[in-house]
């Protein structure tokens, strides 16, 4: 786990308190996908320019710490769970102090840890929510995927906010109808699936290695590997994100 504190959340939290942009910027990859507070998941490294840009323009002092709580490496990727917390005064001179967890995926570029998508929460934002909205709890528990496909979907973290899912498919294995919440997802190993809805129409995907992909509307399918490969992503479904209409 040093390594993650030492290349990604000293690096982050020094970038952040220098409000130095291009530091900050240098722990994304291109195609990262950043998402916080139940709000609209940001894409790409050009509009997580954008979003830190107004966050240190809005400041005028930032404390920032972020801690390693667990990693979870394969290979020159890693899953990493952490905490962060935030004293700031800003500019009008408001002062803040907040707290949550995170969780990213990152991925060794050359000699560098590199986040791909960036996950957190604001555990005081969602402690002043109403505490009902937890979309997942309210699921049919027949539909889950890793109580109707074991075999294929493993919970590596379930909290009040999030649940990962490491899925894996062997070349022609197929899941079965499984519903999933708003999720954000990272394919490790491409492929090919076909993908077959309730009404019976289908689907098929080429899924590319590296992929990143957010979806903010509830999807129930199953899932064939029809390629010769096999596939392996890690799924985050979002439990206080309210699924927008399909």
């Amino acid at each position: 786990m040093d390594i993650y504190q030492s290349e990604l959340c000293d690096k982050y939290s020094l970038y952040a308190n220098n409000k130095d942009l291009n530091g900050i910027l240098s722990l994304y990859t291109d195609d990262a996908v950043m998402n916080g507070n139940a709000v609209d998941a940001i894409i790409g490294k050009e509009a997580i320019k954008s979003d830190i840009i107004k966050w240190f323009e809005n400041a005028d002092s930032i404390d920032h710490r972020a801690t390693v709580i667990s990693a979870n490496v394969f290979g020159n990727k890693a899953f990493v769970y952490g905490r962060w917390e935030l004293s700031q005064i800003s500019k009008d001179g408001k002062k803040s102090n907040l707290k949550g967890n995170w969780m990213n995926h990152s991925e060794k570029i050359g000699n560098s840890w590199k986040m791909k998508i960036d996950l957190w929460n604001d555990a005081e934002f969602y402690d002043l929510r109403d505490q009902n909205m937890d979309y997942i709890s309210i699921q049919d528990k027949s539909m889950l995927p890793e109580n109707v496909s074991p075999e294929v979907y493993t919970v590596l973290v379930d909290n009040d906010y999030v649940k990962v899912l490491d899925v894996k498919f062997k070349s022609g294995q197929s899941d079965n109808m499984h519903h999933h919440n708003v999720f954000t997802g990272y394919v490790v190993n491409g492929g090919k699936m076909l993908n077959t809805y309730p009404d019976g129409t289908t689907r098929t995907m080429e899924i590319p290695n590296g992929m990143a992909v957010h979806r903010d509307f509830e999807t129930v399918h199953q899932v064939k590997n029809i390629g010769d490969s096999d596939i392996h992503i890690i799924l985050v479904e979002h439990k206080n994100i309210k699924p927008t209409s399909n």
